[in-house]
């Protein structure tokens, strides 16, 4: 499915730079343009859009205006502010719609592209985000595709093999075949990566990959239920995109996975142990958000585990609706693993 993608930006040349970055994405986005707050408005009002990328270069009463107006009228749209080198007061006006997400072209434009996808979660260039694995896999089953999935989950990789559609082999550290195929199935928020160049590799799983998925299933469960006794807080899947602040510079991550008490984020800036930063976490269900301080506790080659500083109700608050939507988010991929049908 193709996604239809407004930008919107008073500067000429950066309007071309914004569009041509996402017109080279292929046929993933439709892109349109507008010059101005009233070209942009025409559009949605006979274009169907799926999100609005627009730049606060525009008069700073007209870009707000905009934004406003897409909360009020459009709230199904998502929407991300580009700025420059913004002031905190001008981050801080931003924050108040809770529909959009901010980006400074100083130092996020590399993460345009990418947080496009993620927002849409659609798929790119080999590539898918924020689709459940075992759906997925069964897509391919039902297009006989033979390929490659590197499936990468925070800090752990591992590989699939399909042919016509059928798991054949996998490898994950030092397991391979049936048992590191289980290990994989059982990642959630993964990103897959195709490779469908022919490589020729020994047989090594002979079971359908519907028994393999409840079997990984009940597997998880049980883990799952085990870990609960042996930790603090239960650690809940998530797949959000946020905003940081450390060292007095507010950068973008991706939160992978949340607790009562801490949260694990996907970042490429490099952090230390005992390091403090804040982060803005934000409830679609509350329509609110929250600024929360961090501490990290380990790291990894993608990123960190921070233990929250909580010193609010309001804060604990946005943490447990975070988490009531990764619990709906998993009662769903659950039944959709269970149904052979949910996948056509």
């Amino acid at each position: 499915m193709t996604n239809n993608v407004l930008v919107v930006d008073s500067d000429q040349v950066m309007l071309q730079t914004f569009t041509g970055l996402l017109k080279s994405q292929g046929e993933f986005l439709n892109v349109f343009s507008a010059i101005n707050t009233r070209r942009a408005i025409e559009l949605l009002e006979k274009t169907h859009i799926d999100m609005v990328i627009s730049a606060i270069r525009l008069p700073k009463v007209d870009g707000f205006r905009l934004v406003a107006r897409l909360s009020r009228d459009y709230p199904s749209i998502k929407v991300i502010i580009m700025t420059k080198n913004a002031h905190p007061l001008l981050r801080a006006s931003i924050k108040r719609f809770p529909s959009a997400v901010h980006l400074d072209q100083t130092h996020d434009i590399s993460m345009l592209t990418k947080r496009v996808f993620t927002e849409l979660q659609i798929d790119y260039g080999g590539h898918v985000r924020g689709i459940n694995l075992s759906s997925f896999l069964q897509m391919m089953e039902l297009e006989s595709c033979t390929c490659i999935l590197r499936v990468t989950s925070k800090e752990q990789t591992g590989s699939l093999w399909l042919k016509n559609g059928e798991l054949i082999a996998a490898k994950w550290r030092e397991s391979e075949g049936k048992e590191a195929a289980l290990d994989i199935l059982a990642w959630k928020n993964v990103f897959i990566d195709i490779d469908y160049t022919l490589y020729e590799i020994e047989q090594q799983i002979s079971e359908p990959l519907m028994i393999l998925i409840l079997e990984s299933s009940q597997r998880h469960d049980e883990k799952r239920s085990s870990t609960r006794n042996s930790r603090a807080h239960e650690r809940y899947d998530l797949l959000v995109a946020l905003d940081y602040n450390i060292k007095k510079m507010t950068r973008q991550c991706f939160l992978r996975d949340i607790s009562l008490d801490g949260a694990y984020i996907e970042t490429d800036q490099e952090m230390e142990l005992g390091q403090t930063t804040t982060l803005v976490l934000t409830s679609p269900g509350l329509k609110s958000s929250c600024s929360i301080e961090a501490s990290v506790v380990r790291k990894d080659g993608k990123g960190a585990g921070l233990r929250f500083q909580i010193s609010s109700t309001e804060q604990r608050q946005v943490i447990k609706a975070m988490i009531n939507s990764s619990i709906k988010s998993r009662n769903r991929q659950e039944l959709a693993e269970l149904s052979p049908t949910a996948v056509v």
